[in-house]
């Protein structure tokens, strides 16, 4: 049975939504409230097993299980402070292989912010799905238009089966984490040389803003796993419209290959589930914004609309 854009996007924004009075009672039964040091400010949902290795640091956090919250120590004043010990704790979590997440280390940091729009801390990108914290991407649909027929075709890449993550499924053209201290397009025009091999001024001549997604995913809802970390994303969407003799190539081994799909073929291997999760996502905000998919040809395109654009319950940049 093929999926339907609904279930799709239900795969990408996953946990449950408040008004869901019974589902996200029981949600909020199994996870624990990170909140700011000062505890005027939630931060992220944090699984149990998380919390019982943080309850070894109670110069980090102070844990009240009554509340399920995590407060971070009211020591820690100070971004420098802040980034400092939880720096520390990272490492001594990867150098004694605590969790599997922390295999995918990066040497590169997030930004987290508090509710004025400042960075409260900076911490390595491994860690920041053991904490439930927000993070930032951008994503880069490349698609090619006919000019007589204006058609539209879209640049499809297939993940490097060596991949950790989604190994062998689809993606789009181009996409990467907003590490610190790069900006939106300043990564995109990095990530598109470095995973497609796009010249950047190209790139820079021919890329457009063209929104945002936001959503809160989970893997598998085994709150016991690391399958089920609760991952908050914020990523905002850019178009990449391409002179047909501009073919993107594999250049650091993310992807297999690239394939130049027309919007049919796309819209058939999404209901077939060969997409990664998020990716799917991506693309059906494309075809929503190019009138592909319309308020006429699709049933549910106010659920799907709102539930690509969450209003995230933590502080945002």
């Amino acid at each position: 049975m093929p999926y339907s854009y609904l279930q799709l996007v239900e795969q990408l924004d996953v946990v449950p939504y408040r008004h869901q009075l019974d589902v996200f009672s029981a949600f909020s039964s199994k996870v624990y409230h990170l909140i700011a040091h000062d505890g005027k400010q939630t931060l992220g949902y944090l699984l149990p097993f998380v919390v019982t290795k943080l309850a070894q640091h109670p110069d980090i956090v102070v844990i009240d299980d009554l509340t399920r919250i995590v407060q971070l120590h009211p020591s820690l004043k100070t971004e420098k402070e802040r980034n400092d010990a939880l720096s520390k704790l990272a490492f001594q979590w990867r150098d004694e292989k605590v969790f599997e997440t922390l295999k995918g280390w990066r040497n590169e940091l997030y930004t987290i912010y508090d509710n004025t729009k400042n960075p409260y801390m900076r911490l390595e990108r491994a860690l920041c799905p053991l904490l439930g914290i927000v993070v930032y991407g951008c994503d880069i649909n490349g698609y090619v238009e006919d000019e007589e027929t204006s058609e539209i075709k879209l640049w499809i890449p297939r993940r490097s089966a060596t991949k950790p993550t989604y190994p062998g499924m689809l993606d789009t053209m181009v996409a990467g984490g907003l590490g610190y201290p790069h900006g939106c397009f300043e990564t995109c025009v990095k990530e598109c040389y470095e995973e497609a091999g796009l010249e950047p001024e190209y790139v820079k001549k021919h890329l457009k803003s063209v929104g945002m997604i936001s959503y809160l995913y989970q893997q598998s809802m085994d709150f016991d796993s690391e399958d089920g970390l609760i991952l908050p994303q914020v990523v905002y969407t850019y178009d990449l419209k391409m002179d047909k003799s501009v073919i993107p190539h594999p250049v650091d081994n993310e992807s297999e290959h690239f394939q130049l799909m027309s919007i049919e073929e796309v819209d058939q291997r999404l209901r077939n589930g060969e997409f990664k999760p998020n990716c799917a996502g991506f693309i059906i905000d494309f075809f929503i914004r190019h009138s592909i998919v319309t308020p006429e040809s699709e049933p549910d395109y106010l659920t799907i609309v709102g539930k690509l654009h969450r209003l995230l319950p933590f502080p945002l940049r």
